[in-house]
């Protein structure tokens, strides 16, 4: 038992490390860790990343279209897969071209690979867009980062084309399963996660005083995952340890694609939905719980002690936490802002996916507790439902990404269009019911097997069942269709223009301006726009009632002198808070209590984001937060109270020496 709990060690050390480190830093050291981060993303090898643009944006666009089209190919061998357990016979006019899986398990293996390869892609893609957003705009190298994607295409179809190759070269067996075993998880998995995770980390880096967002804490967990796995992977078969190896499979089928999948959903809906996450505490629950449990998908029996097998049973009960708190937490999300959610196809996948998630999970998890600790009786019913847990929640969350969250992030319209509705509900429908078809084929088969002994009774009720698989394979032609769909949206969006400008609303129309220093950026992000009327030097109240702020602004020639801001001073944003309270007529109390969403008793950053956006007073990014909490919290806590709040407005109504 010794070699799994170093493993479990070993992998939970790692995330503890780099979780460690990328909070607090390493001291002394960053600036030498990024000059030889940067060099290793830039150079080597020599001379192959220099043909990749680097511009903002084009890593995390390169992974999402590469995986978009993998999916459409594993939606299309889905269809496939389906109607060769209706007819097993469908392929045989194959075997001219060199098909000898007659019983399926090639064409599954391809589906499931092809499967991973495209929502691993595509969420990655999505996952590097949000971090580079949110630590200034861009990846550390976005070159090396495309280079990264191409990567791991080429790997992945030299995996999926091994056996033909093994064949024309005459290899043995055995040769050929070393072969795919180092391949896949050394070059596939390790060396691309490594690339990543030190892009990832020196983006962090340079982040400034922003907090780091969930989705990005998915990334770096998910990246220390595809680093470490494979290599206890490798160590577990040289040294012929099985439960290593059933760890590290565990790892790189549950916790790298969840991760993932829960990254980009804690990034496209609350996008979506314009509101920020409904509560702190759930999205860090799934955070820190996902790691710490064994995944009820893709479960396979292990040889081992009873204790372990408890072990894993109790730790994959708690494997349900974190995805029943990330559907709550994103539901409720969406729901804060529905009309916005519900407004595009983006929104409305990532709100299905939500919604069918725990329903997979479910079901995921009764199949795979009698697989790990039964006699694996229903190990193919969670492999089916883990398959359509991944076609159809991670289907829906890459719509959403690659018809919504991504092209908005480079600038591009969102698909608004009925052919984007009409993938997202082909994806969610057709999934679902083809997932109940072959759960019900295989409860049905497992039935007649345990309750019939007649060998040829047993193949007629079985021949008579098989239109489950028939109506299962139907349904599924609707996921592969959707696919199809959102990859044409997809690539209409990405030939269209970028957006040549940007929406100039504004609900403000003046705003009073005094003594002082400002930027244009600050001014925008408050909801000023092109025309609103700025009163400089005025009285201290314009006609819409905006607060007063500090600007200075001189004009000679073309230079341009900044003025720095006073330290001590009141952030501008405060102010306004303090005004919009009078104008509205409302209490601190009240005003408290309609921001806490999560009923903590305090407010965090986000909660007071969002708070600032619904009254339109400013629309801040998330690393201007820190300034406001810091003016407000007075004990340090990081969080915002009631007191605290009611202090700070008093202090702000006050009238000044000056005014006195």
């Amino acid at each position: 038992m010794e070699p799994v709990f170093i493993s479990v060690g070993v992998m939970v050390g790692a995330l503890l490390l780099i979780a460690y480190y990328v909070q607090n830093g390493v001291g002394g050291m960053s600036q030498p860790l990024q000059t030889l981060g940067r060099f290793l993303l830039v150079k080597a090898p020599a001379g192959a990343v220099d043909l990749f643009d680097d511009s903002a944006g084009r890593g995390g666009r390169t992974w999402a279209r590469f995986g978009l089209a993998w999916l459409v190919l594993a939606g299309t061998l889905g269809f496939v897969g389906r109607w060769h357990d209706w007819d097993a016979t469908a392929l045989d006019s194959l075997a001219s071209l060199g098909w000898s899986y007659d019983d399926g398990s090639g064409l599954a293996t391809t589906i499931s690979m092809t499967l991973r390869t495209g929502l691993v892609m595509v969420f990655i893609g999505t996952t590097l867009t949000a971090t580079a957003r949110t630590s200034g705009g861009r990846l550390s190298s976005e070159a090396s980062a495309s280079m990264m994607a191409l990567v791991f295409t080429g790997v992945s179809l030299l995996v999926l084309l091994l056996p033909t190759l093994a064949g024309l070269f005459g290899m043995d067996a055995a040769t050929e399963d070393l072969l795919s075993k180092v391949v896949s998880s050394v070059v596939l998995h390790t060396v691309v996660g490594g690339a990543l995770l030190v892009n990832v980390l020196i983006t962090l880096a340079n982040r400034g005083d922003a907090p780091i967002a969930y989705t990005s804490w998915f990334l770096l967990n998910a990246l220390v995952v595809m680093l470490v796995a494979p290599l206890l992977y490798i160590g577990g078969e040289l040294g012929s340890g099985t439960q290593t190896v059933w760890l590290a499979q565990a790892a790189l089928e549950g916790w790298l694609p969840l991760a993932l999948m829960l990254g980009t959903a804690y990034a496209v809906i609350p996008a979506a939905s314009e509101r920020a996450i409904w509560s702190s505490s759930l999205a860090t629950a799934s955070l820190a719980l996902l790691f710490l449990t064994v995944p009820a998908v893709s479960v396979r029996q292990v040889d081992a002690p009873v204790l372990l097998e408890n072990l894993g049973g109790i730790l994959m009960t708690f494997s349900m936490l974190p995805l029943l708190a990330a559907s709550v937490n994103l539901l409720q999300t969406a729901r804060s802002g529905a009309a916005q959610a519900f407004s595009s196809p983006a929104g409305l996948a990532g709100v299905l996916a939500m919604f069918l998630l725990p329903i997979y999970a479910v079901g995921a998890y009764f199949s795979g507790m009698e697989t790990l600790v039964g006699e694996a009786s229903l190990h193919g019913l969670n492999m089916a439902l883990s398959h359509g847990l991944f076609f159809t929640v991670g289907g829906l969350l890459a719509l959403s990404a690659t018809l919504g969250y991504l092209p908005q992030a480079n600038g591009r319209p969102a698909a608004d269009t009925g052919g984007a509705s009409t993938a997202v509900w082909m994806v969610a429908l057709g999934g679902f019911l083809a997932t109940v078809s072959t759960a019900l084929s295989t409860l049905a088969t497992r039935a007649v097997e345990r309750g019939v002994s007649d060998e040829d009774m047993v193949e007629a009720a079985l021949a008579n069942m098989a239109g489950f698989d028939l109506v299962g394979a139907f349904l599924f032609y609707g996921v592969a269709l959707g696919f199809m769909i959102a990859a044409s949206v997809s690539v209409r969006i990405g030939f269209s223009p970028a957006s040549a400008s940007t929406s100039v609303g504004s609900d403000i129309r003046s705003y009073a301006l005094s003594g002082g220093s400002t930027s244009i950026r600050s001014l925008l992000g408050r909801g000023v726009g092109l025309d609103t009327e700025l009163i400089i030097g005025g009285d201290g109240k314009a006609a819409a009632g905006s607060t007063v702020i500090a600007v200075r602004a001189d004009l000679h020639n073309d230079e341009v002198t900044e003025f720095p801001q006073d330290a001590d001073a009141v952030p501008e944003e405060l102010q306004m808070l303090a005004d919009y309270l009078d104008e509205t007529k409302q209490d601190v109390f009240s005003f408290f209590r309609s921001i806490d969403l999560d009923d903590s008793g305090s407010i965090d950053a986000r909660e007071l984001q969002n708070a600032l956006r619904g009254a339109k007073i400013a629309n801040l990014p998330p690393w201007d937060m820190g300034r406001l909490i810091a003016a407000i919290d007075i004990d340090g806590d990081g969080q915002i109270n009631l007191p605290e709040l009611d202090i700070t407005v008093a202090r702000l109504r006050a009238p000044s020496p000056e005014e006195e």
